[in-house]
């Protein structure tokens, strides 16, 4: 039987009140999301192909935070949270330190908004508290575009032991179908031997089953990154735009290259996230 651990989910409730990205203009997504609906969206027909979710951050807060480790002390299905935390406050180091002492605390998101603020100059106590990461071995999510590769990689330079996963292949214009300027910096980053590379939210940007869209991205990554640094992820429910969780994990399997072994395989559909985030 083939496995996966989705390594990209969402959960949000809309009267939390902080996810101010969530319009009422999108109805699919303006709506609660929550571990039993997710259930449902896989479906007992493929339950038992999931060995688990990492429940990623939907708003910036760390009350956000708090709330998914709630859903994941009552779901052993969620094998962990990456969280946030604001990696220029002052009160990082604290915060941090407290959400560590719970064990599905997996790590912390940073977003593109991050990299902008520092796209000239890079915070020193942002590089003070990611080195704080970097020596605990405690690993980042980076939600990022093209624009903001130049940032995260004036980081990276600073904290080039940080374990660290680039969200939905680096944000590549598949709309557009350019390839040279985001391709040139996932070559970049993928000299850092402790960054991966998460195959997720493919099928929003590709407009549904479109694998010839994905696939000049798709091949770009798994040659730069091989087999053993990469993450299958659904970014369920935002992937609800464009097509079901089934298509989702369809979309990946037309995908996966060719010539990788049956176990280089299994590796990006489990056993690489098992050892990034469970250190299994």
């Amino acid at each position: 039987m083939i496995i996966y651990l989705d390594t990209h989910v969402h959960f949000w409730q809309l009267e939390r009140g902080d996810y101010h990205w969530l319009k009422p203009s999108n109805p699919i997504l303006y709506q609660n999301y929550m571990p039993s609906d997710l259930a449902d969206a896989v479906g007992a027909k493929h339950a038992d192909e999931l060995h688990g979710f990492i429940a990623v951050q939907a708003a910036p807060t760390v009350a956000e935070t708090e709330f998914l480790l709630e859903l994941a002390s009552q779901d052993e299905r969620i094998l962990g949270v990456v969280g946030y935390l604001d990696p220029c406050a002052d009160s990082f180091a604290d915060d941090y330190k407290r959400l560590r002492n719970n064990p599905l605390f997996v790590g912390i998101r940073l977003d593109r908004a991050i990299f902008e603020t520092y796209k000239d100059q890079v915070s020193d106590q942002m590089i003070v508290n990611l080195q704080l990461l970097e020596v605990d071995d405690f690993k980042v999510d980076l939600l990022i575009s093209t624009e903001q590769c130049p940032a995260v990689l004036k980081i990276l330079n600073q904290v080039p032991n940080l374990k660290a996963v680039i969200n939905h292949l680096g944000g590549p214009p598949i709309g557009s179908g350019e390839i040279k300027i985001w391709s040139d910096y996932i070559n970049k980053l993928s000299e850092f031997p402790h960054v991966y590379c998460k195959w997720s939210g493919m099928i929003t940007p590709a407009e549904g089953m479109n694998p010839e869209r994905l696939a000049p991205y798709i091949h770009h990554t798994a040659e730069q990154f091989g087999p053993n640094r990469i993450l299958f992820g659904s970014d369920w429910p935002v992937a609800l735009m464009a097509g079901t969780y089934e298509e989702v994990v369809q979309l990946f399997e037309q995908l996966l290259p060719d010539h990788w072994s049956d176990q280089e395989r299994a590796n990006v559909r489990m056993h690489n996230a098992k050892a990034f985030y469970l250190g299994m």
